[in-house]
């Protein structure tokens, strides 16, 4: 049986990001409905840090695209792309997260919905950890952008 400290050194290299809080990470990884106990202190369910991790994945998401000067339509369009639960989850197994989280006793396999929350709860941790440079170094390296999050570049002048 893998360890805690193991779940979390593990998350923590796939994310390329080290908590200073290693309750933190274990916190966003731990999806049993049971409470559990690690250093005399007791590690809840991943869902609030989940619902703190979507709000600031939607927050830093549009605050790039607003930079970037883009439409209202083109804001929709990232948006679904990035955020949905899909998306997250095709991006927590691509990183090979599943390996991190803490499943109830009996599951063995993480479903894309408790991929998806996962993920979202290690963004919320990161945030909580280290602000916005936690979040937004494990956001660049999960991938999570689009291409209308970015500046449309100008033309380069051509020469004749």
């Amino acid at each position: 049986m893998t360890s805690y400290k193991d779940k979390i050194s593990l998350c923590e290299k796939k994310l390329g990001y080290s908590f200073k809080d290693d309750l933190l990470c274990l916190e966003a990884l731990q999806t049993s409905g049971n409470p559990l106990s690690w250093n005399d202190r007791t590690v809840n369910k991943n869902d609030r840090l989940a619902i703190l991790g979507e709000t600031l994945l939607k927050s830093y998401l549009c605050n790039k695209w607003f930079e970037a000067g883009r439409t209202k339509g083109e804001w929709s369009a990232a948006e679904q792309a990035v955020v949905k639960n899909t998306n997250l989850a095709r991006v927590g197994f691509e990183k090979g997260l599943e390996a991190c989280i803490i499943l109830n006793p009996g599951t063995d396999k993480a479903s894309d919905k408790t991929m998806s929350t996962t993920l979202e709860a290690l963004i919320g941790a990161a945030y909580r950890d280290s602000g916005n440079d936690g979040l937004a170094k494990v956001v660049e390296v999960l991938g999570l952008d689009h291409e209308f999050l970015h500046s449309v570049a100008s033309p380069s002048p051509s020469h004749s």
